[in-house]
């Protein structure tokens, strides 16, 4: 799914020619695991190792990882993609996103419910399987699940290797 020759690799680099994926994560909602989050972005990078970096803050340790807030011009860069592993609406705690709001640059998070609120707002109504390309600064949120049926989601970043800083090396190998 991965290789740099990949369907989604060719797809990513369709969006963003040289992309390539710097950071997977998984979601999975379900009875056992249910949760919302309020409008936001995800602003962090993940890194093989913490540096101290010109313009690199908010370091967190994150399992074997270190995350990040790089420079805007790299987060103005990326985009992730989001693969369906089920169906996934409303209902089940799906994603809203607040369309054109990656724009409006970092938002400040008691900013982004205003923001959000003068966007075009897309509820993800997904099919198994289906995939979904964003820009990075997108703002979305997500609601609890009101029906039993899980939404399980892989999100994969894609940045360009330029990007980063000299000193710094993305977390997912090359």
């Amino acid at each position: 799914m991965l290789r740099p020759d990949g369907t989604l690799a060719t797809l990513a680099q369709s969006y963003l020619p040289g992309a390539r994926p710097v950071r997977v994560v998984a979601f999975s909602k379900s009875d056992a695991s249910n949760w919302g989050v309020p409008w936001h972005q995800d602003r962090v990078v993940a890194l093989r190792e913490r540096q101290e970096t010109s313009g690199y803050g908010r370091w967190v340790g994150k399992g074997d990882f270190w995350h990040a807030e790089p420079p805007l011009a790299l987060l103005e860069k990326m985009i992730f993609a989001r693969i369906y592993l089920d169906d996934s609406d409303i209902a089940n705690g799906a994603m809203e996103f607040a369309l054109g709001s990656h724009e409006q640059g970092r938002v400040a998070a008691g900013d982004a419910a205003r923001i959000a609120a003068k966007s075009k707002i897309e509820v993800e109504d997904a099919r198994r399987s289906d995939v979904l390309f964003l820009k990075a600064l997108t703002l979305h949120r997500s609601g609890h699940s009101v029906k039993g049926s899980p939404r399980r989601v892989l999100r994969v970043d894609f940045a360009l290797r330029e990007e980063l800083a000299d000193d710094l090396e993305w977390a997912l190998p090359e």
